[in-house]
């Protein structure tokens, strides 16, 4: 498998996949395809295994069905792109190297990626949608990519030092972090 992010302002994500490479994302991100890629929709990917993992996807503000791409009998050409201007970021996931992003932030993955709830404000939130916090867990192993809306800003932070971030603007962090929710004092909510 082969893959290269082209462009700046709206970046497009380009795959080559040897036969039997697959590559998975939520339902309708998916820009274009070459016509040797099959095309896959069920809720066992992504960590769906059964009723419960689906649930735990969904309620972390992932989709109820997940679309593998696999190439059969040639290599094949998939390419997914921004909603919005930013950036397209690969990650490494492994066994303690799990990651929590934003729940619009998850593009594509391998197919071993695993997709569940990682931190929520509000239980109604990730499955009956409206305000609320999610954070979505990516775990398993293989590689992801995120879709990160604006401009990049990296910052490491000293845990003995807790900071005030706004909730929106993470992107993505290691799930060592303690996350907690609280009203700003200049909205007075």
């Amino acid at each position: 498998m082969q893959s290269r992010i082209t462009g700046t302002t709206m970046p497009v994500l380009e795959f080559i996949l040897e036969p039997n490479d697959a590559i998975i994302s939520e339902a309708g991100e998916l820009s274009w395809m070459g016509s040797s890629i099959q095309m896959t929709t069920h809720t066992q990917f992504a960590g769906g295994g059964g009723l419960f993992g689906v649930l735990k996807r969904v309620a972390g503000g992932g989709s109820l069905f997940m679309t593998e791409y696999r190439a059969f009998g040639m290599p094949g050409e998939l390419a997914f792109a921004t909603k919005l201007p930013g950036h397209i970021v690969p990650v490494e996931v492994a066994p303690g190297h799990e990651y929590m992003i934003h729940r619009h932030g998850f593009l594509c993955a391998t197919s071993q990626i695993q997709i569940s709830v990682g931190f929520q404000q509000s239980l109604g939130a990730g499955i009956f949608g409206g305000d609320g916090f999610l954070l979505q867990r990516l775990g398993g192993q293989g590689t992801a990519w995120l879709e990160l809306p604006a401009n990049l800003s990296p910052a490491t932070f000293n845990p003995a030092k807790p900071r005030a971030c706004i909730l929106a603007m993470l992107a993505r962090s290691r799930p060592v972090f303690r996350f907690r929710s609280r009203p700003s004092p200049a909205s007075g909510t």
